[in-house]
């Protein structure tokens, strides 16, 4: 058992950037060297020991205090569990290509930004851009899975390149803008201008979507046996919807106006 419990001294005072604080890193260090860690906070740096107090956690998991002003929790995670209890800050799972990140509250924007591989939870909500392109980047989330139990903000998965997010609640206006390739579900409602630019990819959605962006054709009511397949094969995806998919869904093919094969599929 090489794990450690982090628990906040005191609420966070300004913001802090935890991408450097990995159970990798950690596996290394012994709690007193772990304590030492430099970690940047606010516009200059504070050892980890000054914010958390470093206790063995009794397993491999990193455990840690959350709160809102606790950036880039998990940020690049290859390997490991990290499990925040409490909110997180911006950009959550940023760039994970592997490991596991459980976030017992709500997130901010940017919640698994560029991830390639792992699985990120989040009890909670989430702000904008979950799954979204990386700064200066021109896709978005590339593989590994995101489940959000609450709702999400603007720009869900925009410009996905693959991958899998589930969404408990509503997601807010612009999801899929750009959309590639990948799945994106949403159990409650789908805001405005959804599917702006989607190439490929699939919508899968409890209700008709609110004004999706022009460019979608409806080809009315299919039987989609691929649906019940996928709820067996993904059974928490099918547990979104009430424990099963399909086999009958309306369909919206799109987006046209972008040369696109993607589709909205609204379950019945």
């Amino acid at each position: 058992m090489s794990g450690y419990r982090l628990t906040l001294r005191a609420p966070l005072g300004a913001r802090v950037d935890f991408s450097a604080v990995t159970p990798a890193v950690l596996s290394l260090l012994s709690a007193e060297e772990a304590a030492r860690l430099p970690v940047p906070y606010g516009t200059g740096t504070r050892l980890l020991g000054e914010l958390f107090t470093v206790t063995p956690s009794g397993s491999d998991a990193l455990f840690v205090s959350g709160d809102a002003r606790l950036d880039f929790a998990g940020a690049g995670l290859a390997a490991g569990e990290i499990v925040v209890e409490g909110p997180v800050g911006v950009l959550a799972g940023s760039g994970m290509s592997g490991g596991r990140l459980v976030i017992t509250g709500d997130a901010g924007d940017g919640l698994a930004a560029g991830l390639t591989g792992g699985r990120v939870e989040v009890a909670g909500s989430a702000g904008a851009q979950v799954g979204g392109p990386l700064a200066g980047d021109r896709q978005g989330m590339k593989g590994g899975v995101v489940h959000v139990a609450g709702n999400v903000g603007a720009g869900l998965g925009a410009r996905l390149r693959g991958g899998l997010i589930l969404v408990g609640g509503d997601a807010g206006p612009r999801a899929a803008d750009g959309l590639i390739a990948g799945t994106i579900a949403v159990a409650g409602r789908l805001g405005a201008g959804a599917g702006r630019g989607m190439k490929r990819g699939t919508l899968l959605l409890a209700r008709e979507p609110e004004a999706p962006a022009p460019g979608f054709v409806a080809t009315g009511p299919q039987d989609f046996v691929m649906l019940a397949l996928l709820g067996r094969r993904v059974p928490e995806l099918a547990a979104l919807f009430g424990g099963r998919l399909g086999p009958r869904a309306e369909r919206l093919a799109g987006n046209r106006l972008a040369g696109g094969e993607g589709e909205m599929i609204i379950l019945q």
